[in-house]
């Protein structure tokens, strides 16, 4: 069922990768308020990655576009281009389709999505003849982006035209790899400027290489633009407080997500769309090629006070903010139990985030006290390819500055109080929490776009995912020491580290606890029969039959040899240990029915149930245990015999 059904709205799914990059927060700010308009509620799901580096962790990152069920939407927009892998994207786009949902893509063609991108071939031509033609250079160097990148060889590709229609001939010496980054362009310029060559101006493949190329040459002693001219492209918002201001082209940001809502707009009412459509760009004529004074007027000096404040307070609370996250990560990874780091988890979402904000963990990897399970390695879960179960744990939920936690959700309502938060202002963004290359849940903060911290966000979430990985080395590590390494339950250490604190609860809520004490009958003949590889086998069969009847939430262990126990807590955990008993012994029967094995698996057992209190120890459930499994033993060997020959 869709989010909209029986309601005034139509729901929208953003996908994107790395929802905090300049291109990507413009697009959020600007079609939420197109959307806005149109009454479409806008759901975003992003990974903290662009997918550039072939990590392992990478995996769990893009699972959080699992979390996106097309079914659920009205229509989902893919932000292709900011996806490194296309595959990633393209394989989004496949489900969307296979739903029967509307899939706009952004920037990038894939077939069945209905395209819109920039054209930005022509208007880069638009740059480049500006400063050849209209300039008159002859002598013109160009600084491409990627290697093999598209966007890059379409830009060198207009660069060299330009130059062969003007009749100047191509130097490859004149042409450099900045990566679109400001590092490798302040080596490709170094280059240039150590070639010797007289040089009339440098035209890059996007603004970040002219702002970074301008620099060199100002530190270099060389004037732009009375001795080099300097280009940039696409307009980004440092730009606006660059000195020179750059010659370049800017993008329409309104434009193209006003064209992405007019779509979707017009999906819904039936009319025909293309398959794709082309938004232009505008040639900004700026100091760095000559074309506007350098001359600023008191507002222009009002306007980049302006900008320089509000530049220095944000780096003043960012600052603030990694100090002190800084200090509190190690304090946090630390924590024995990893519930008693929610709160200050929620200082941080106050403080610096902002909005309503909601952290969502699988069952299977959070607990219903709010604590890792110990058992689980989400390494060895899927091969690691690891989704979200149907229920959620829910450890901070905090909504209109309420505070809430230790309930669960189920995943398809994505987060608690759904209906009320789809009618407050603002989109709803999804963040992957993952834990080595698994998925461990998810984040969904709710904000109004507008002048909204992001980073504050993207810093938040890594921090965060660091502590929980870092709880889980530190349990993982624990485990190891803990942990039977045959049958993979809890050994005697295990079992007591695990229980101390479970049975402290019982006292003061007044709860009963049970301790099932098992023996496996038999194992000595097993082994000397058959060989200590069966033995093995049938000690890991009876810890896997006994997990499976006692249930998540009781603690299962093997003390060693052929004795295991089983404790709960519960106000009923004398019913329950006569229920998970039954159970065992049903299990183990129907398993030596099939005949899978030569030799038959039993066990012997015995239980204590009760209420605590100070003067009981958890030894002294055990030794009781003992007693009366003991003494079904003792009945077992005067009924029975080996029969395994």
């Amino acid at each position: 069922m869709k989010f909209s059904e029986g309601k005034d709205f139509k729901a929208i799914a953003v996908c994107m990768a790395k929802f905090d990059n300049t291109d990507q927060r413009r697009f959020i700010e600007n079609f939420y308020r197109a959307c806005k308009a149109n009454n479409y509620k806008v759901f975003i799901f992003s990974s903290m990655v662009d997918f550039y580096y072939d990590d392992t962790f990478e995996d769990g990152e893009k699972q959080i576009f699992q979390l996106m069920e097309p079914e659920k939407f009205d229509a989902v927009v893919l932000l292709s281009l900011t996806f490194k892998k296309p595959e990633i994207v393209e394989e989004i786009a496949k489900r969307v389709l296979a739903a029967n949902v509307p899939c706009i893509s952004v920037a990038r063609e894939i077939e069945g999505c209905t395209c819109v991108s920039y054209d930005f071939g022509n208007y880069f031509e638009e740059v480049v003849r500006h400063i050849v033609e209209h300039h008159g250079a002859r002598k013109v160097n160009f600084i491409a982006g990627m290697r093999g990148n598209s966007f890059s060889d379409e830009r060198l590709d207009v660069y060299k035209k330009v130059l062969k229609n003007n009749n100047i001939p191509i130097e490859e010496d004149r042409i450099g790899y900045g990566d679109f980054w400001e590092g490798p362009t302040a080596q490709v310029m170094d280059d240039f400027l150590k070639s010797g060559k007289e040089i009339d101006a440098i035209i890059c493949a996007n603004d970040y290489m002219a702002m970074e190329a301008c620099r060199k040459l100002r530190e270099a002693g060389i004037r732009v633009p009375e001795d080099i001219l300097v280009s940039g492209f696409d307009g980004v918002e440092l730009e606006r407080s660059h000195y020179p201001r750059l010659c370049t082209s800017a993008t329409d940001d309104v434009a193209l997500s006003g064209k992405v809502a007019e779509i979707i707009h017009d999906i819904f009412a039936g009319k025909h769309v293309e398959d794709s459509y082309s938004i232009g760009c505008k040639l900004q004529l700026g100091q760095s090629c000559g074309c506007m004074s350098f001359n600023n007027s008191p507002t222009d000096f009002i306007k980049m006070g302006n900008r320089y404040f509000l530049a220095h307070k944000h780096e003043r609370s960012i600052t603030a903010y990694i100090e002190s996250m800084f200090i509190k990560i190690p304090v946090l990874s630390n924590r024995e139990h990893v519930a008693g780091i929610w709160g200050d988890l929620l200082y941080y979402v106050r403080e610096y985030v902002g909005g309503d904000f909601y952290l969502a963990f699988n069952t299977d990897f959070l607990n219903d006290d709010m604590e890792i399970w110990p058992h689980v390695r989400p390494m060895e879960l899927d091969d690691g390819h690891h989704y979200y179960t149907d229920r959620m744990q829910i450890p901070i939920s905090y909504r209109h500055c309420n505070y809430t936690t230790g309930f669960s959700i189920d995943r398809e309502s994505l987060i608690p109080f759904l209906d009320e938060q789809i009618k407050d202002d603002g989109v709803i963004l999804f963040l992957p929490v993952r834990v080595q290359k698994s998925t461990a849940g998810y984040l969904a903060s709710c904000f109004v776009p507008e002048n909204f911290e992001y980073f504050m966000l993207y810093s938040f979430t890594m921090n965060m995912n660091s502590v929980i990985e870092m709880q889980k080395y530190r349990i993982d590590h624990q485990n190891l020491y803990s942990t039977d390494q045959l049958t993979k339950l809890l050994n005697r250490k295990g079992f007591y580290l695990h229980m101390e604190p479970k049975i402290q609860r019982a006292i003061k809520e007044k709860d009963e606890v049970a301790v099932i004490s098992l023996d496996m009958n038999w194992l000595k003949q097993t082994n000397d029969t058959y060989g200590h590889k069966e033995g093995d086998f049938a000690l890991a069969k009876i810890s896997e039959i006994m997990e499976a009847a006692a249930g998540p939430d009781a603690v299962c262990t093997r003390f060693g040899g052929d004795e295991f126990a089983i404790a709960l807590t519960a106000d009923n955990a004398a019913q329950r240990s006569e229920e998970i008993m039954a159970k065992i012994l049903a299990d183990l029967e129907e398993f030596n029915k099939t005949g899978e094995k030569p030799y038959p698996l039993s066990v012997s057992m015995g239980y204590v149930a009760y209420v605590p209190d100070e003067t009981r120890t958890l030894e002294s459930y055990i030794v009781e245990a003992d007693r009366l499994m003991y003494k079904d033993k003792n009945q077992f060997k005067d009924t029975h015999s080996w029969e395994g020959n």
